[in-house]
């Protein structure tokens, strides 16, 4: 009998009975069988396939649409079924087994699995069974949908010349043939019914489950599809695809859309894929790392790991793991499938608000005038669906005595004239906005008339004058909180033209006829404005006739401009510079440029937009004038029209009081020796920008716009164009001084601060900004808009953040800062001064990009540049994609900078690039570039194309960076830190007391994570010198700012798990798993050996708090592997952790180094810190032969010229398994060397120098002498104990089991056990009997005898051999029996009887008995 012995070695179970004295033929020997087959192995050819399974025939099926009534009630009749075998999961245990080797199964054919022994029971519910053609009958032909008949053509297809003549389409049937283009297919009329039950709620989040829900089961049609090129790919129909017009598309997306389309959600991007949803998405998009999921949510998954989304689902349930989410095109049909919430594939969350941002409301009186409501949904205190307007108009009478009484008889009687009782209702409850909403009253005509509107007050007794504005719809609207009486009156314009007198004295609405202008001869007229003054320019234009004169609005007073005729702006796309176009004013011809941005992936991309406005109603300066209109304390406000003062200071003089441009242009205002050419703004006076155009000012500072003392809010509209001639002025577009600049919109764009002669030579950039320059404690905060296409002759080509020294505060949180440029000085795309603080933090998206700066000499910064004493800090950044000409793609700094990249929402900084050709000039004695990083070769040769950072010496670390990047993936920095090779680990850091340069490597998922949690992107810029992304000579901070930040490097604990298979050691099957337990038995950690190498590593997951001393137990998983010893050693293993401090920017750094390490009582590699404690060991210096020499040589000498390995050309090295050659270096200390590799003195590398040495580490060196790795690197120099110090450059630790850190065995060979028993008494074992086993071809043989037990028992039987099988000696009274020859293959054994020819081989007498059976 074959049979398994505990799963390793398998035995050959042998049982033969005999009579005694009697004489025995083979008819006397019965073999005792296990296993038999009642089943023809081989059929007969013409056999027909009968059923013989004992199952009943399964009928698959699953639940479509059709198989439900309107009430979702199943009314097909059948159960749904699919195919189903089970597996692992189908099955619980029971009972712990006694002896896990031991076999419960009965099926003996097949191969054992787990489930094989012990006690098991199936809790899957399901009946395990899969047809095969004997359990199915023969289906009908199947209908083909082609219109055309199967046909091959043959002989009788031909005449006799061998042409055609049949007249038929030679055609064969393929897929496609069998698709129907009208199965399944549905109207919306079809597939609204399956939703036809949801009521919508209008809460987007419910509505959209709700719509999903009903959709669940649906599958794409399995009888109406397309068939792909391939000729195999089906592609079904779904009412998705028919939906989005494409019926046959993919699905996932369609079905998502389709299902917010249904529930009322609005702007849903339109795109078939979900790949540009987190753009488009933008302010509800959440990073997989920083959002809970919750029902509702729309979930994207990134598959592919290319940081773009390709598959979407919705969260429908919340598990205790992670959540549930329904997706359709999941395996062709809509499924609710399971994911945990750590599931690296997830991108993000788009958090689906409950309803729109805005909402609108109306309602229509009787005689059909309409009023909109419309907002925030923030301004209303329920949502918008619960709340219902009622509009009324009140009767002639009732009017008449309201007006009398509260705005009096002296009020102008209008042309027409409404009063409408509007109200908000939720349920029966009147209600008020929370907030300001606009009213928007339509249906009223309203052409040659201005309107009025006061809200009535009835219990106060008031009027309110509500600033009513005419669209050029004629559409009026107001702002309002509160509704009640609304009084609109429609007044006819007092009819102006010619010379103006004293028309304003006394306020009132007018509207040009004709030309005006202010003077005549012998006349003064009073352009005093004291009341409320509406001035139409119409089309035509208002003459402001000298330069003495302006119009000047007091305090209390308003005047507006509008023009009811509007000018006419033509937009082109002439390509070219985005950056530096200046507007131009030719006679009434405006031409200007904007830079529009738009998100492209992790980028922007720009394109510019020339318009051409021909100018209509204007007031114009007909002399050079101190001003236009100056705002004494009053309000302008400017709804259109055109205000120019060609030659004079300003166009807008802003005193103390509010200028509000919601469009129309300010242009051509300005002198090159005066401020602020268009606007100027001074004693606190506040200008609020909403749309309209600054445009083709110019001065000595602030072209278009000066703020002194104010505050300048821009929330639309564009200021473009403007500039500042004098090399040596700034703010090209707005100048601010002491004053608060709110950016939440538009553009400012394409203005121009020229270069002057000596700007070559001013090394400290002292004027700059050629869209927004800042001064003397002045405040930006930009929360949006853009600030693109500007230029600067010297520096800050977008915005210029402060003087040296001045005070400046810059806050942005959102908004783009693109394509400007800086020529001659540092930060092409923003620059923080000498005294300014800037925090560069998301709500949103903020954008830095392709931004450059051009300097042949100065440092650099193409997208941002940190001056000496400046401050910046920047959270949750993805520093990508951009060059630079020197050092630093991605970040530099420079001798007085601070750089400090942390963990805690840092930065993401790799895929950048330098060319490392172009140095400064040494300005103010800052050539450390040149002088130290460039000289240094260990520095040129490895990384810095992401991060550079040089000054000339220092005994205290001026930069820190850390291994774990934005999305809390590995960057797997490698570089050089003050001239040593150092790599930084996912948990390490390093510092540099006076040189850095690294570059990352992060992987795909590293890469994707830090992608869906970046929020400000900063992607490429260039810089000429250094620092594409940023360039810092100040203090840089990439992470959250806090006072104290912890890290924990890695201890890192590898070791190689062996595996010897009857003795010999093995190379597969070492995949056993591992644990390592602190002092209270808890485990902290988990690896599994790789299968091929055994090679495992293994980290506590520990944060250590506290420097000590910590002890951990390292020990094999017992998972019961049939056959297996397993090694049961234990090794104990003592850390001592100290701390370690670094203060950088009033940062402290803490750090929790492994210090040391002893393995089981034996101290173990270095220890981290500068120490000099002695040590003897080995160093291996190992070669990289790329150049395929015959003979490697290494020869080593020391900083005192002492040969370390003899003469030239030293030593050979011995060649690896792997290729490369190694030579191993007696040392007693750490140091540093230098080498030499030489093809035997004939061919060499270049001197390579100063390379750490350590006991028990290894230095591997590329072919062309460059390193690869270092595991002796200190990561720092110097006198002063900078952190980083350790086994590792990064602060990690590596300790190396040496040898085998655990052996397991198994054993495979087989025994051949043969009992020996009477065959009447069955249970009489008969001792004696000799058996000989020879291998055949072999003279190899074995010869055992039975025991008292009739027991013999060979030992070491080989599979895929065969033996002879004798007999030799019988017992005492008994016949000898055989011979046999055994067959041992892979997995079964085969005993046949046979016969004995003459010259004493065996031949099989008869068929093998017993049958087989799996070893």
């Amino acid at each position: 009998m074959l049979g398994l012995i505990n799963a390793v070695s398998c035995d050959v179970h042998h049982t033969i009975r005999q009579r005694s004295t009697d004489k025995y033929t083979d008819a006397c020997y019965e073999w005792e069988q296990v296993l038999s087959c009642d089943l023809p192995t081989e059929p007969a050819e013409d056999a027909q396939p009968v059923l013989v399974c004992t199952k009943p025939e399964i009928v698959l099926h699953r639940h479509t649409p059709d198989c439900f009534d309107a009430d979702g009630n199943l009314i097909c009749g059948q159960t749904q079924i699919l195919e189903h075998q089970h597996s692992d999961a189908c099955f619980e245990t029971v009972a712990e087994p006694v002896d896990t080797g031991t076999l419960t199964c009965t099926d003996t054919a097949h191969v054992h699995t787990a489930r094989c022994y012990g006690t098991w029971e199936l809790v899957c519910g399901q009946e395990e069974h899969t047809h095969s053609e004997a359990c199915t009958q023969n289906e009908q032909e199947e209908t083909v949908f082609c219109g055309k008949d199967a046909h091959t053509h043959g002989e009788a297809c031909r005449d006799e010349n061998g042409e055609l003549v049949c007249g038929t389409e030679e055609h064969t049937h393929s897929l496609a043939c069998h698709a129907d283009p009208g199965a399944d297919v549905e109207t919306a009329e079809l597939w609204e019914q399956t939703f036809a039950g949801v009521t919508l709620t209008g809460n987007w989040r419910q509505d959209t489950l709700a719509i999903a829900e009903t959709q669940l089961g649906y599958a794409e049609s399995t009888k109406n599809y397309v068939v792909a090129e391939d000729g195999e790919t089906v592609k079904g129909y779904t009412r998705y695809g028919a939906w989005c017009g494409e019926p046959y598309g993919d699905w996932n997306v369609m079905f998502l859309t389709f299902c917010l389309h249904y529930a009322g959600v609005e702007g849903v991007p339109p795109d078939r894929d979900c790949g540009g949803w987190v753009t488009a998405w933008a302010d509800a998009f959440e990073p997989a790392q920083s959002h809970t999921p919750a029902v509702g949510d729309l979930v994207l998954f990134d598959r592919d790991g290319d940081g773009t989304a390709d598959r979407a689902g919705l969260v429908a349930q919340i598990t205790d793991s992670g959540f549930a989410a329904m997706e359709g095109d999941a395996e062709d049909a809509v499924r609710l499938l399971t994911y945990g919430a750590d599931d690296p594939g997830i991108l993000g969350y788009i958090n689906l608000p409950e309803g729109p941002k805005e909402f609108t409301l109306t309602a229509q009186t009787e005689t059909g005038i309409t009023v909109t409501i419309t907002g925030e949904s923030a301004s209303l205190p329920y949502p918008a669906r619960e709340i219902t307007v009622t509009v009324t108009e009140v009767t002639d009478g009732e009017r008449r005595t309201i007006r009398d009484q509260i705005l009096g008889e002296e009020q102008a009687e209008p042309e027409r004239s409404y009063l409408l009782d509007i109200t908000l209702w939720h349920g029966e409850e009147e209600i008020e906005p929370t907030g300001s909403v606009t009213v928007t009253f339509s249906g009223i005509d309203t052409e040659g008339l201005y309107p009025k509107v006061y809200h009535i007050d009835t219990n106060a007794q008031t009027a309110t004058d509500m600033e009513a504005k005419t669209g050029e719809n004629g559409d009026v609207t107001v702002d309002t909180d509160h509704f009640s009486l609304y009084d609109l009156r429609f007044l006819n314009f007092q009819e102006l033209s010619g010379y103006v007198g004293e028309a304003f004295i006394n306020g009132g609405e007018f509207q040009l006829t004709d030309d005006a202008w202010t003077w005549e001869e012998g006349k003064n007229p009073n352009l005093s404005i004291t009341k409320n003054t509406t001035i139409d320019l119409n089309g035509h234009t208002l003459t402001i006739s000298k330069s003495g004169q302006c119009f000047e609005v007091q305090s209390s007073a308003t005047l507006t401009i509008m023009d009811s005729k509007g000018a006419q702006d033509t937009v082109d796309y002439p390509g070219g510079t985005v950056y530096g176009n200046k507007a131009t004013l030719d006679g009434n011809t405006l031409t200007y440029y904007i830079t529009t941005s738009a998100p492209n992936g992790t980028g922007t991309t720009e394109a510019l937009e020339q318009h051409t406005v021909t100018l209509t109603g204007a007031i114009r300066c007909g002399e050079g004038s101190d001003q236009a209109i100056r705002v004494n304390g009053g309000t302008l406000d400017i709804q259109g029209g055109a205000l120019q003062n060609n030659g004079g200071k300003h166009i807008v003089c802003v005193e103390g009081g509010t200028l509000t441009m919601e469009g129309g242009y300010i242009v051509g205002g300005g002198r090159d020796n005066e401020i602020g050419g268009g606007i100027y703004v001074n004693n606190n006076g506040t200008v609020t920008i909403s749309d309209g155009v600054v445009a083709a000012n110019r001065g000595n500072a602030g072209g278009g716009i000066y703020v002194n003392n104010g505050t300048l809010n821009i929330s639309g509209g564009a200021v473009a164009g403007n500039w500042v001639n004098d090399g040596h002025n700034s703010g090209g577009g707005i100048f601010l001084n002491s004053g608060t600049l709110n950016l939440s919109g538009g553009y400012v764009t394409n203005n121009y601060k020229n270069k002057c002669n000596c700007c070559q030579n001013d090394t400290n950039n002292e004027h700059g900004g050629g869209g927004i320059a800042l001064a003397n404690n002045a405040t930006m905060n930009m929360t949006g808009g853009y600030v693109t296409g500007n230029y600067s002759g010297l520096a800050g080509g977008g915005i210029y953040a402060g003087f040296w020294g001045g005070g400046v505060t810059f806050k942005m949180s959102g908004g783009t800062i693109a394509s400007n440029c800086a020529e001659l000085g540092e930060g092409g795309g923003l620059r923080i001064a000498g005294g300014t603080t800037g925090v560069i933090q998301a709500e949103g998206t903020v954008y830095i990009t392709n931004n450059k700066t051009l300097t042949p000499d100065d440092w650099g910064g193409g997208g941002i540049f940190v001056q000496d004493k400046g401050n910046l800090n920047i959270t949750n950044a993805l520093i990508t994609a951009n060059t630079a000409g020197g050092y630093g793609g991605g970040v530099a700094a420079c001798p007085t900078g601070e750089t400090l990249i942390t963990h805690t929402d840092g930065a993401a900084i790799y895929g950048n690039s330098d060319r490392g050709q172009n140095m400064s000039r040494g300005g103010n004695g800052k050539n450390a570039d040149s002088l130290v990083a460039q000289a240094n070769g260990t520095f040129t040769s490895n990384g810095h194309k992401d991060y550079f950072c040089v000054r000339s010496g220092g005994n205290n670390p001026i930069s820190l960076v850390t291994g774990k990047m934005l999305g809390d993936g590995a960057a797997n920095w490698t570089g050089s830190s003050d001239g040593t090779y150092i790599t930084i680990s996912k948990t390490g850091y390093a510092t540099a007391n006076y040189l850095f340069g690294l570059a990352a490597d992060p992987d795909s998922e590293a890469v994707a994570a830090a992608k869906g949690a970046a929020r400000v992107i900063i992607t490429g810029n260039h810089s000429n010198i250094h620092g594409g992304g940023i360039m810092t000579n100040g203090g840089l901070i990439l992470g959250r700012k806090e006072e104290i930040v912890t890290a924990t490097p890695a201890l890192d604990i590898t070791g190689t798990k062996a595996l010897l298979k009857d003795g010999a050691a093995q190379e597969s099957g070492r995949d056993f798993q591992f644990q390592l337990k602190n002092e209270a038995g808890t485990v902290v950690g988990m690896a599994r050996a790789d299968a091929a190498t055994g090679q495992f590593t293994i980290s506590p997951n520990v944060q250590y708090t506290q420097a000590g001393t910590y002890t951990y137990t390292l020990s094999e998983v017992n998972d019961n592997r049939p056959g297996i010893t397993y090694d049961t050693n234990v090794h104990t293993i003592q850390v001592t952790i100290e701390e370690k401090t670094v203060s950088l920017l009033g940062v402290t750094f803490k750090s929790y180094n492994v210090s040391s390490v002893t393995l089981d009582g034996s101290e173990s590699g270095g220890s981290s810190g500068s120490g000099g404690d002695s040590q003897t060991g080995t160093f291996r210096v190992r070669y990289q032969n790329g150049n395929n020499w015959d003979n490697v040589n290494v020869y080593v000498w020391d900083a005192d010229r002492n040969k370390i390995v003899g003469e030239w050309p030293g030593k050979p090295m011995t060649k690896d398994t792997d290729g490369t050659y190694y030579y191993d270096l007696s040392v007693t200390e750490t140091g540093k060397y230098n080498y030499i590799f030489s093809n035997n003195g004939k061919m060499q590398t270049q001197d390579i120098e100063n390379i750490p040495y350590a006991p028990g580490k290894e230095v591997v060196f590329k072919v062309d002498g460059k390193i690869l790795s270092n595991t002796a690197a200190s990561g720092s120099s110097g006198s002063g104990d900078a952190v980083g110090q350790g086994s590792n450059s990064d602060g990690s630790y590596t300790l190396t089991i040496p040898g085998d850190a655990f052996t397991n065995t198994m054993t495979t060979q087989l025994n051949l056990q043969i009992t020996k028993t009477d065959s009447v008494d069955t249970g009489k074992t008969l001792e004696g009997a000799k058996f000989t086993l020879k291998e055949q071809g072999t003279e190899n043989s074995m010869e055992v005898t039975t025991g008292k037990d009739g027991i013999a028992l060979f030992s070491g039987i080989r599979r895929n051999t065969t033996y002879d099988l004798r007999e030799t000696q019988a017992p005492s009274n008994y016949m000898t029996a055989g011979p046999w020859i055994l067959e041992v293959g892979e997995s079964t054994a085969m005993l046949y009887p046979a016969t004995e020819g003459e010259n004493g081989t065996l031949t099989k007498s008869r068929p093998a008995t017993p049958t087989p059976e799996r070893l």
